[in-house]
Order: structure tokens, then C-alpha cells, then sequence
């Protein structure tokens, strides 16, 4: 009896850290449209809250693959050109659509107009870039 009782403790306690952090955030944030690349068919929503140092990143991505897709920041004033050949920034991998980051950079410097979020096909070597978000304030 007390296995049982410690073991739906454990799963309580577990469950309860998991729902917390799917939580949305309680700040606003900013939302972008990300457009698809080379008619991939891939668009959606970026969106940057402030956390002062930090910027936490929620992309959902319609159109796409089940599969993992690589998702970096990159310098360059649009999507169209001026994109830098190195990432700024690494986020982990967009899962079914969908991405939940916090990268060490104030949403300021994000939104400067400097800087795009891309989403490649796949999170494979060499994939190409399937949609992408620019990341400004008007």
C-alpha cells in the first residue's frame, strides 16, 4: 500500500511539473508572421516575450513535415537578402510545428530589424530553408 501510495505521489508531482510548464506565458508578447521560402507551403507565428535579459521565443509553423526541423536566428535585414552565412543564435529543434525557446538575448536587440528567424526542411545537414520571420517593431 505504501509503494502504491508513493508511487501516485511521484505521478502527481510529475504531472503537475509538466502542466506548469505548458503553460502559455502570462506577459504579452510580440507576434510576427513568418512567410513560407521557395513555396514551401510552410507559414505561421513567431512570438518574442521580454524576460529582461532573456527573450523567450513560442513559433508554431503550419504546412510542415511531422518530423524535426532546425530553427536558428540569423543577422540580415529581411528574409529576401543580407542574410548572414552563421547563425546568431541556436534554438532547439521545431517538433510537429511547434517551438518553445528562451535564447540569451533581450527581445530589444531581437526586434532591432536585424535579425530573421528561419525554419529549415528538416533538422538534417544542408537542409534548405522553408520559411522565414523578420524580426522588427514598427
Amino acid at each position: 500500500m505504501k509503494r502504491t501510495a508513493a508511487a501516485l505521489a511521484a505521478a502527481l508531482l510529475c504531472s503537475a511539473a509538466a502542466s506548469a510548464q505548458s503553460y502559455p506565458d502570462t506577459k504579452p508578447g510580440f507576434e510576427l508572421g513568418v512567410q513560407q521560402v521557395s513555396n514551401s507551403g510552410q507559414t505561421g507565428t513567431v512570438t518574442l516575450f521580454n524576460q529582461g535579459t532573456t527573450t523567450r521565443i513560442a513559433l508554431q509553423i503550419k504546412g510542415g513535415p511531422s518530423g524535426p526541423q532546425s530553427v536558428r536566428i540569423y543577422r540580415g535585414k529581411d528574409c529576401e537578402t543580407d542574410i548572414a552565412d552563421k547563425p546568431a543564435y541556436f534554438l532547439p529543434d521545431a517538433k510537429n510545428g511547434n517551438l518553445v525557446a528562451t535564447i540569451p538575448a533581450p527581445s530589444s536587440k531581437l526586434l532591432s530589424g536585424n535579425y530573421n528567424i528561419l525554419v529549415f526542411a528538416s533538422n538534417k545537414a544542408g537542409a534548405h530553408a522553408a520559411a522565414c520571420g523578420h524580426l522588427y517593431t514598427s
